[in-house]
């Protein structure tokens, strides 16, 4: 077994964190505006209503595999938050 074959192992290995109800995940669905931020969720959904590997869902998704592992990484990691657009901008303080 080479290195990429060792990688895609441990690629198709990975499971999500329970941190939303199947319910919960098609609402934050519905309400994120643009595409970019409902091909995540349905990355997500897809996870949940019909598990399969990783290489599977990023091909059903036209995403590629990698993309689609960050997606799961930040969603286990952080939770919902993670694909919210004001999370990743930085926060100034006001001076007073």
């Amino acid at each position: 077994m080479d290195v990429d074959d060792l990688l895609m192992e441990q690629l198709e290995t990975i499971s999500i964190e329970d941190h939303l109800s199947l319910d919960e995940v098609i609402i934050n669905m519905k309400r994120r505006p643009g595409f970019l931020a409902i091909q995540k969720w349905l990355v997500i959904y897809n996870f949940i209503v019909h598990p399969r590997p990783l290489s599977q869902i990023a091909m059903d998704t036209s995403l590629s595999a990698a993309t689609v592992y960050r997606i799961l990484v930040d969603y286990n990691r952080f939770g919902p938050e993670a694909f919210d657009v004001n999370r990743t901008r930085p926060v100034h303080a006001v001076a007073s």
